[in-house]
């Protein structure tokens, strides 16, 4: 597979929040990733930008379950946009750069194998439980 690939399959979730309340319902996913070995991956994306596409509520991201073979670092990023979680799919921000929080997994050295996290993801009045399934190769 080749890095490109690689990297876009770690983009991550974008939630898109609106001035319309959500349907209040959580959402649960489970999702595969690569890493390398020895090499920082982002697995992660999350953003919540408001109608204008400007710094939004910033989520509330919780480990649910620590990686056994590695650590989680978080990091603010500048994304596009991809998929919305309301209802909309003509969201304004769609397709536009985001402020957001990106999570990180650096694998412990000379580590080569699977490994598991779960992330528990907050906004406002919705929340995402997300299981990453993380192949260092």
């Amino acid at each position: 597979m080749t890095r490109a690939i690689q990297q876009s399959m770690a983009m991550g979730l974008f939630f898109l929040a609106t001035a319309t309340p959500s349907s209040g319902l959580d959402r649960h996913e489970q999702r595969s990733v690569y890493a390398s070995v020895g090499r920082e991956a982002r697995i992660a994306s999350y953003g919540a930008p408001d109608a204008a596409c400007k710094g939004g509520p910033r989520p509330q991201i919780e480990i649910a379950e620590r990686p056994s073979y590695g650590t989680l670092v978080e990091k603010p990023v500048r994304i596009i946009a991809e998929r919305s979680s309301v209802p909309r799919r003509d969201h304004p921000c769609v397709g536009k750069f985001i402020d957001a929080i990106a999570i990180y997994y650096r694998p412990t050295p000379g580590f080569r194998g699977s490994d598991r996290l779960r992330l528990r993801v907050r906004f406002d009045d919705t929340m995402l439980e997300e299981e990453i399934l993380v192949s260092v190769r």
